[in-house]
Order: structure tokens, then C-alpha cells, then sequence
């Protein structure tokens, strides 16, 4: 499997102490974050429900170490990395991560009711969920209490005398591809059903225990509250593969609510547990072998950016906010609101921002990625941009676009059909359209937008 290398360097190692006259668990989490070297930690508080907290991240743990789908004719290597990512940003704390299979993305949101502290700098890192650690957030009681301090100095969980010490980390590629991919899809989604926690307890515990992962279900509203379907009536919620969900059974009883979203297409969900103060929030794409790291989304946005409108005026508003508000940006920048969403789908699709469906906004965090090897991230747009400096795009229309596009010995037709974009080659014949543009429709648009801006 390809990785992307990133050193991380930091001021001193993790570590666990005790702090307070009383012993109390401190959490110290350790990060490089080159612009707020000048205090050792960007984050520093005591969060008000332990052991809620605890079992949060515990389920961030336990959904980075599962796998979903193994390919055929494959054996499952072991998951060599379950670092989630974590970001401080004005005052909010999120820890997200993927299963290894990279079909479900799982991610812990802590609002400033969560804890009584600071935020004292901005940053985003990985954190190791090692068996120590593991072992200590197991034991984490209420009357324990629970400090995090996220920050270049360390990361530190402390209990019975354990120490915990986070290692240095090789964020692989396929994380960085499926993030990247996550935030294109929550963006489109909408909200369909919300329900208490009983009755969203007991639809979990009802749901089949035997793999349902070729087998599409709907989540409908009945009666009783939400129930699974066969049919779909176009109200529902498709997924596969219930057991993807089983990491929200031992924290319902907990919560308040469970909000269900998902896209137009039906090509993922998001399920969110909303307890006050802190949420978690799961995404599952719309079948297990799916893993978010091959869908293509986002790289219309990329094909698409636009010279004129350049999204760095947009990057130059980023200072770690927890909303990013499309038509705050655009009264700053006095610019359509349509031209700083587009320009939010690019950093999105450049790892600069995420996208938090309870706020409907996105949020500020950069991952450690080297944003000039994005093509090399994306074959299929490295492939488009080749076939425009080839000259291989030719353009029978503009509106609706429609387009000759030789690649290789083979010329395919790239048309606009009731506002969907098709293409005559082998990719938009197997997935149509599902999991992004083919190389050729991506060349298409490119050539269109210039032609339009000529």
C-alpha cells in the first residue's frame, strides 16, 4: 500500500503525569504545529463528563481498528497505523479517523461546553492509540476525572501509574485520499430523519447481526420509529452493512438524539449522536468495498479551479475556525456566495478544511500533505490535465457541453444529459457517474471553463 511520508517533530516526548492534590488523569496530546511553537500547548482543559469522554474516544479506537471488507483473493494485512487526526481549532476539539478498509469514517466533536479550559493556539496532529492507552480510557471513571492538553509539548494520559508516549507517524496516503473525499460528500447531504435515543437503541439493537453487506437496506420512519426496508420509496436512508454501525449501540443510552443525513445519490450516509456538548459523527459509503480513499468527488473542484476567483483569497481567511460561513466569507471577500463555496470545495479537496453536518459549515484543520503532489494523489486528474496539454479535447458545444476526447487510439464522447455529465468509456460504464468524473469528463469541463473564460 502507498503511504505519504510526514515527519512530525516534536519539542519533548509524550508523557503521563498526575496532577492535583488529589490524582486525576491528565491527557497530554503532543503535535507539531510549526506556526504555535511559541507555547507548548495549543489546547489545554478538564473535560466536565469523563467517562463519557473517555468511551468516545475509546469508539474513535475501536473504528480505526476494524475492518469491514477484504478484498478477494487477498489476506488482510495488519493495520500497521489507527493514529486518528486531531484538531484544536478556536474552541473546538475533533479527533476523526477511518476503518481500515477505509469505508466508514468515524469522527469525536468536543464544543467548549465539554470542558473548562483554553485554547491558547490552533494546530492539527495525529495522536497513538496504543494498548496503553487504550487500557487507561477503559478505566476511566467520572470521580477520576479527565484533563487533555493538545499541544507541541506532549500528550499525556495518565492512570495508575501508566505512561503513554506517542510515536512518531506515517500518515498513509489512503487516509489522506479518503479524507479528502469524506468532506466532499458531507457537504451534499441533507438531513432526513432525527429521533430520540430509545427508540434510535432500539432500531441498533433490531438491526440483522448476520453481514447484510450485499444486501442494500433503507431506513424508513415506522410507527415506532425507525425501521430497515428491501424497498426503496425514495424516503429513506440506504446502507450496507450493519455491523459498521454497532459502535453507536454501547454509546445511545448516553445521547440525546440521532440525526441521519445523507447525499441526493444515496452514495453515503452519515449518522450523528448529538450528547450536548460533544457529538460523534459516522459516515459510511455506499457499500463496504467502497473505501472513501478511491471515490472521486472532489476532483471536479480541483479541474475546475478557478484563475480568475483564486481560492488562496479564500485560504488567506483560514485562522482555525470551528464555522466557516459561505456568506461571511464572500461579504469579506465581496464575492458571490457561489464563488466562495466553490472555492471552500477546493480547499476541501486540498485538505484545508473539513465539513461538520450538525453546523452545516465547514471548519479549518490542514493535514500534513504536500498540496503540489495532489495529481500524484489523484491519478484521474493527473490524467485529465495530460490530456489537455495533449490537445486531446475537442469541443462540439459549451451548453450543454458536449465534447470529443481522444485518449490513446480511442475517441470517447463526453455529453450533457438532463444536467448529468456521461462519457462512452469503460469507467462511466461500470459506475456511472458513481464515484466521480472518468479522466475524460474531468478533461471536458477543464476545456469548457477555459473556453468560457476566453
Amino acid at each position: 500500500m502507498l503511504q505519504f511520508a510526514h515527519t512530525y517533530r516534536y519539542a519533548q516526548p509524550s508523557s503521563v503525569d498526575l496532577a492535583g492534590a488529589a490524582p486525576r488523569l491528565r491527557l497530554r496530546l503532543a503535535t507539531s504545529s510549526p506556526g504555535e511553537a511559541a507555547h507548548p500547548h495549543f489546547f489545554e482543559g478538564r473535560l466536565h463528563q469523563p467517562q463519557l469522554a473517555a468511551q468516545l474516544l475509546s469508539a474513535v479506537h475501536l473504528l480505526v481498528g476494524s475492518r469491514f471488507f477484504t478484498p478477494a483473493n487477498s489476506v488482510a494485512k495488519a493495520v500497521a497505523l489507527a493514529d486518528p487526526v486531531v484538531t484544536a481549532g478556536s474552541g473546538m476539539l475533533r479527533l476523526e479517523g477511518f476503518s481500515a478498509c477505509c469505508s466508514t469514517y468515524i469522527r469525536v466533536d468536543m464544543e467548549p461546553g465539554a470542558y473548562a479550559g483554553d485554547i491558547v493556539g490552533k494546530g492539527t496532529t495525529n495522536i497513538d492509540f496504543n494498548a496503553p492507552m487504550r487500557a487507561a480510557l477503559a478505566q476511566v471513571r467520572d470521580a477520576d476525572g479527565l484533563a487533555l492538553s493538545v499541544g507541541a509539548a506532549a500528550f499525556t494520559l495518565h492512570t495508575a501509574g501508566t505512561q503513554v508516549v506517542e510515536k512518531k507517524v506515517e500518515l498513509p496516503l489512503r487516509w489522506l485520499r479518503s479524507m479528502v473525499a469524506v468532506q466532499s460528500y458531507q457537504s451534499a447531504m441533507r438531513k432526513v430523519f432525527e429521533v430520540g435515543a430509545i427508540p434510535a437503541l432500539r432500531f441498533v439493537r433490531g438491526l440483522p447481526r448476520a453481514s447484510t453487506s450485499k444486501t442494500p437496506l433503507w431506513v424508513v420512519a415506522g410507527p415506532q420509529g425507525l425501521r430497515t426496508t428491501a424497498q426503496n420509496d425514495g424516503s429513506g436512508v440506504r446502507f450496507t452493512d450493519s455491523s459498521r454501525l454497532r459502535v453507536l449501540e454501547t454509546l445511545l443510552p448516553k445521547a440525546r438524539t440521532l440525526t441521519l443525513f445523507a447525499d441526493a445519490q444515496q452514495q453515503a450516509s452519515a449518522w450523528c449522536l448529538d450528547f450536548g456538548a460533544m457529538r460523534l459523527t459516522l459516515v459510511l459509503s455506499a457499500e463496504v468495498w467502497r473505501g472513501f480513499s478511491g471515490e472521486g468527488q472532489a476532483l471536479q473542484s480541483l479541474v475546475l479551479a478557478d484563475a480568475g476567483r483564486p481560492a488562496s483569497a479564500v485560504r488567506a481567511q483560514l485562522h482555525w475556525q470551528d464555522t466557516l460561513r459561505s456568506d461571511a466569507l464572500a461579504a469579506a471577500l465581496q464575492w458571490p456566495v457561489a464563488d466562495v463555496d466553490s472555492a471552500l470545495q477546493l480547499l476541501g479537496a486540498s485538505g484545508l478544511v473539513g465539513y461538520d453536518l450538525v453546523h452545516g459549515a465547514y471548519f479549518h484543520r490542514v493535514l500534513p500533505m504536500d498540496l503540489a503532489q495532489l495529481d500524484d494523489m489523484n491519478p484521474r486528474l493527473a490524467d485529465a490535465r495530460a490530456l489537455l496539454q495533449a490537445g486531446a479535447v475537442r469541443l462540439l458545444s459549451t451548453t450543454p457541453l458536449d465534447a470529443e476526447v481522444q485518449s490513446a487510439d480511442v475517441s470517447y464522447r463526453v455529453r450533457e444529459v438532463d444536467g448529468l455529465l456521461r462519457c462512452t468509456c469503460p469507467w462511466f460504464a461500470k459506475h456511472q457517474g458513481e464515484r466521480g468524473p472518468c479522466k475524460h469528463v474531468l478533461a471536458a469541463c477543464a476545456a469548457q471553463a477555459a473556453a468560457a473564460s476566453n
